[in-house]
């Protein structure tokens, strides 16, 4: 059986151009999503050469994912990197995303676990940085950063429904 991938927040599209020549032979369809129209029409461009299985939607995976189009239980792998600790509240963010999946699926998440005063003087500028503290999330209150140490993901990821959580550190 082919997979159906689901990519959140692929924005430039780094991450799709590293894990399609792995999974182009075995995909059904792989969905690149994005908050910003303006990453769906570059990826459009960057990967026209797939558009045999490539979808592009928008996609914000702090609300919920059945009000924006998609289907509950749809996706077999689900990819996210560097962009759901930039969500305002991180177990809703959680919670969507394993509704997204089959039963079974696979979430595969990489993101930074500490900050560091460069990462904070880069990214602290953004709007995004803040989502967290703006909206008072209760997983992060009193945190200088939206990023989560390994043991507040893998206690979210078991509270959101995922039964196994493994950390690769490299």
């Amino acid at each position: 059986e082919r997979l159906s991938v689901v990519e959140i927040g692929a924005g430039t599209g780094g991450t799709t151009a590293s894990v399609l020549p792995a999974l182009q032979h075995a995909c059904s369809h792989y969905m690149f999503t994005d908050v910003s129209e303006v990453f769906l029409s570059r990826a459009r461009r960057t990967f026209a050469q797939h558009d045999r299985f490539m979808r592009y939607e928008l996609l914000n995976i702090d609300a919920d994912t059945r009000l924006q189009g998609f289907a509950s239980s749809e996706y077999d792998v689900l990819i996210a990197t560097n962009v759901l600790h930039a969500t305002p509240n991180i177990r809703s963010t959680l919670r969507n995303c394993h509704a997204l999946l089959r039963p079974g699926g696979l979430l595969i998440v990489n993101e930074a676990l500490a900050t560091s005063a460069v990462v904070q003087m880069t990214f602290g500028m953004t709007d995004g940085w803040w989502l967290f503290a703006e909206a008072c999330d209760p997983e992060r209150i009193g945190q200088g950063s939206p990023l989560l140490s390994w043991r507040q993901w893998q206690s979210l990821l078991l509270d959101s429904g995922f039964h196994h959580a493994h950390c690769m550190q490299g």
